[in-house]
């Protein structure tokens, strides 16, 4: 029965290959519109820069299960948000001071 399970799941992703390619990528473009929305509404939480969502970047306050970028082609947006929850968006630009603030013992993460 699991092999002629198997060899149905392979016959129609074979049969609908477009279809199923498709809305993946449109599901991962969604998730991409969502992220991209959700760190342009935030801005960066030292300086407050919100121009371009491609310059704003998560950072993480502890316990991470996955970076975000990687959750767009994993994970549902339900968990994804839940990930995005446990993070502060930062500008590149502050990101960088803080990690290397971080670095230097004179910031505790």
């Amino acid at each position: 029965m699991i092999t002629d399970m198997k060899e149905y799941q392979k016959q129609y992703y074979t049969d609908n290959c477009e279809v199923i390619t498709k809305n993946k990528l449109q599901y991962r473009k969604e998730k991409r519109k969502y992220v991209d929305d959700y760190k342009l509404s935030k801005g960066c939480s030292i300086c407050g820069y919100n121009k371009c969502a491609a310059a704003l970047v998560f950072h993480h306050n502890g316990d991470k299960k996955y970076g975000i970028s990687e959750g767009l082609n994993s994970r549902r947006i339900d968990t994804l948000k839940e990930e995005m929850d446990k993070c502060i968006i930062l500008c590149q630009n502050c990101h960088v001071e803080l990690h290397d603030k971080i670095i230097k013992g004179q910031f505790k993460n």
